[in-house]
């Protein structure tokens, strides 16, 4: 009996995660890829847009045009989707273990 309570909440926290990763995906879709690099010249610092693209085995840098303020802020809320998204692939992963071995012992 008490097994199977926890196995659910494990299966309840499980598909709440699952979901969370569904919308971080979705909004990750409409955000800008790429990287902000800051060029200081002359005192005043230039901020621009890059991607990257593979040539084979090489990875370039691809210029992309000057970053706004709104650009800016797409890109560090990209930084933090990210972020989350690979700490809930790893908890997601975790219940999974968790999982397999209590249904193994049943």
């Amino acid at each position: 009996m008490r097994n199977k309570i926890v196995e659910n909440i494990l299966l309840e926290e499980r598909e709440r995660l699952l979901g969370r990763l569904k919308v971080l995906e979705y909004r990750l879709k409409s955000l800008p890829s790429g990287w902000i690099r800051k060029i200081k010249k002359e005192g005043k610092v230039y901020r621009y847009l890059y991607r990257s693209k593979r040539e084979g085995k090489k990875v370039k840098s691809i210029f992309v045009g000057k970053v706004d303020e709104n650009v800016e802020k797409q890109i560090n809320e990209r930084k933090k989707l990210m972020a989350e998204k690979k700490r809930i692939k790893e908890r997601i992963e975790e219940l999974n273990k968790l999982l397999r071995i209590s249904n193994d012992r049943n």
